[in-house]
């Protein structure tokens, strides 16, 4: 198995994405047969573990380099190239992806709007920078025909 990380330079051998896409296609399968609350449970669940895989380590090293909620999302904006993250007030983060930032549809592995629920990697990730409490609320996605995926990100201060 072959699988090259980049920014915008995904590779994965052809042989382990043929896995993967049906691998992920039995589960949204079984989906079918899962309450709504529990498919949001395992989501959630999904979404946070995302954290330990790639983004946590990131947003902790920002955060420990930056200590504010401004400075980090001005670091943030300034690796992405482009202003993703927005304070809309001392309790609110608005967030902006123009395009699709999750390895799984980078590779081409799943196009389902249903793994638009996962976001809870946002939770995991400015729970642990911020030790509170915090919600998310996605406004609209791109798998879901949106031009770009926003979410609010809640937090007491």
């Amino acid at each position: 198995m072959k699988i090259k990380s980049g920014e915008e330079n995904l590779e994965v051998d052809t042989e382990f994405k043929i896995f993967l896409k049906q691998w992920f296609s039995g589960l949204l399968e079984g989906k079918k047969h899962l309450r709504d609350e529990d498919w949001l449970k395992i989501l959630e669940i999904n979404g946070r573990a995302c954290t330990h895989i790639h983004s946590g380590e990131i947003f902790w090293k920002i955060w420990e380099a930056t200590r504010s909620i401004d400075a980090f999302i001005e670091k943030v904006n300034e690796i992405h190239g482009e202003e993703i993250y927005k304070k809309i007030d001392n309790n609110t983060i608005f967030v902006n992806y123009s395009k699709f930032r999750c390895p799984l549809v980078k590779f081409d592995i799943i196009k389902s709007p249903m793994l638009c629920n996962c976001f809870n990697w946002f939770r995991e990730n400015f729970e642990t920078i911020l030790k509170r409490p915090v919600k998310v609320f996605a406004e609209n996605t791109i798998l879901k025909g949106a031009p770009s995926c926003n979410f609010y990100i809640f937090f007491e201060t």
